[in-house]
């Protein structure tokens, strides 16, 4: 109960000074109750009283567990965490000799950032004496640290005098996991432009079932869970550790730096449900510099001495056009002959825009190379830009 110590809120109540009130209110949460714990003698087999005593057990196959299967209702006021649902009822009772009328019942939900007004729909024309009404309120909790609960009521006595009466509950709201996030660019050409490792602990003092774990990418975004989570038992202080790569699906810069949020949904030990969101999630894009090279297409292993095609896309990050060139340099490849002749024309490039080619290369080397000497040079601003180490093969 919210309005009775011990299992009550700390409450405190305003009402006109020296004023008899003709009604009361009651607020309780709603609450799921604990299995009482199973106690069972033990028996001495060479007791004849034991032996008695043992066999009327018999029947009841579950008189070793730690838990019986009858439920006991909260003793005190449990912990409400960030993200669950907090439900609890209102009951407007009237403890007097006389009817009053047009009942109406408000109630406000404080925190140290705002003022929640919860729907009730306790509006009662007519209550008679020794009668109540009652009214089950739920308000997903997002916003953790103290909470208020204003409950205000305003009615009128027989003779037309109007009446107020209100009621505040203090309570605290917690965390019920860490959670701990970072960021990892990946290198160039991977599946993935950046990881996201998030590290959840739990931290509600009890288990809980970790149901979900999900990044609610941004739009600029496409995100894959490495693996797919399942859903996973965290006692207390135990960390669970997830990963996710992302690829972007944007190349504006201002896009990309927006990562999305990460989501968690859990049930504790009796069933209750949460959910929590993190806030978004911001990352520093790496310089691209004005051209990039993307591979497209690449076998992982080839044959030693046997052409294989590369396929690769050009993609023109400045805010101008460049025309582009395709040029080999042997000397920075000594495990790669290029096959492709050198000094193709590429065309030019809009700002923004892209251009795909394939080039053949014959290994000459054994075991895993790597993949450099591709020179782009634009002719508009004469310069040449290099492309080393783009990526390895294995040669056998």
């Amino acid at each position: 109960k919210m309005a009775n110590p011990p299992n009550s809120l700390t409450s405190s109540m305003l009402t006109a000074q020296n004023q008899e009130q003709l009604i009361s209110l009651k607020v309780m949460r709603l609450s799921r109750g604990r299995f009482a714990p199973s106690s069972s003698p033990s028996f001495d087999p060479l007791d004849p009283m034991s032996l008695s005593i043992e066999k009327s057990f018999q029947f009841d196959s579950n008189h070793h567990l730690p838990l019986s299967d009858f439920l006991l209702a909260p003793v005190q006021f449990e912990n409400i965490f960030l993200g669950e649902t907090f439900s609890f009822l209102v009951n407007c009772i009237n403890e007097s000799t006389q009817r009053v009328k047009e009942v109406a019942v408000k109630v406000e939900l404080q925190t140290a950032t705002q003022r929640i007004q919860l729907s009730c729909a306790l509006n009662i024309p007519l209550l008679e004496s020794q009668s109540s009404k009652a009214d089950v309120i739920s308000h997903e909790v997002k916003e953790a640290g103290q909470h208020i609960l204003v409950c205000s009521v305003t009615y009128q006595t027989e003779a037309g005098e109007n009446l107020f009466l209100r009621k505040f509950f203090k309570f605290p709201v917690t965390k019920p996991m860490d959670v701990k996030t970072k960021l990892y660019n990946a290198e160039e050409n991977a599946p993935f432009d950046v990881f996201l490792e998030a590290q959840i602990e739990n931290t509600c003092g009890m288990e809980m079932q970790l149901e979900r774990v999900w990044m609610e990418a941004a739009s600029s975004y496409q995100c894959t869970p490495l693996p797919p989570m399942q859903p996973t038992c965290l006692k207390c202080k135990e960390i669970l550790q997830v990963v996710f790569g992302l690829s972007s699906r944007s190349r504006t810069v201002g896009e990309m730096n927006k990562i999305g949020r990460l989501e968690m949904e859990w049930k504790t030990r009796m069933g209750e449900r949460g959910r929590l969101q993190t806030s978004h999630l911001e990352r520093i894009v790496p310089g691209r510099g004005d051209l990039t090279l993307k591979i497209e297409s690449l076998p992982s292993t080839v044959e030693f001495q046997k052409a294989f095609p590369v396929e690769c896309t050009l993609h023109n990050c400045c805010d101008h056009s460049l025309d582009l060139r395709l040029r080999f340099d042997s000397i920075h490849s000594p495990y790669f002959v290029f096959c492709s002749p050198s000094g193709l024309p590429l065309g030019q490039i809009p700002p923004k825009g892209t251009t795909s080619f394939t080039i053949h290369l014959l290994p000459v080397g054994i075991g895993i190379q790597p993949i450099s000497g591709i020179r782009v040079e634009d002719s508009f601003a004469k310069r040449v830009y290099e492309f080393d180490d783009i990526a390895q093969v294995f040669i056998h």
